[in-house]
């Protein structure tokens, strides 16, 4: 399925520490899964390439707050922009490999990200206004 050609993407999937649940991006996910020892093969080799591809082919951010209040804004999440079209296809293949590690991947869509604090051909950081996923 097609997605509007508005809509921003993003993948995360869940870490638990201690009590607390949190996000965590798939390229931190990526050690934990190779990691496993659920880990099929092909996985452990899929993930290492899709890994090395985005690290050739995706900056990372320069900028994850505006800064706020003395200094401590809201930080900003990722979010593939409409047009990256082969980085998604990519972090969908991603999100199969991970998953066929033992590691839940949820993709996120959204025509608001928030207050855009940087951003390349590619990707977007904002710090989000409210809950519009």
């Amino acid at each position: 399925m097609a997605l509007p050609d508005k809509t921003y993407v993003r993948f995360v999937c869940f870490q638990t520490i201690g009590r607390q649940r949190s996000r965590l991006g798939l390229f931190k996910a990526i050690d934990e899964a190779v990691e496993s020892e659920y880990a099929p093969g092909w996985a452990i080799v899929e993930a290492r390439s899709l890994s090395a591809w985005f690290n050739a082919n995706l900056d990372i951010p320069k900028a994850f707050s505006t800064g706020g209040h003395k200094g401590f804004g809201q930080p900003g999440l990722s979010w593939f922009k409409p047009v990256a079209t082969e980085h998604i296809s990519r972090m969908h293949r991603l999100k199969l490999a991970l998953e066929d590690c033992g590691i839940h991947v949820e993709v996120l869509t959204t025509r608001d990200p928030g207050l855009i604090v940087w951003q390349d051909q590619h990707q977007v950081v904002a710090e989000p206004r409210g809950r519009k996923f």
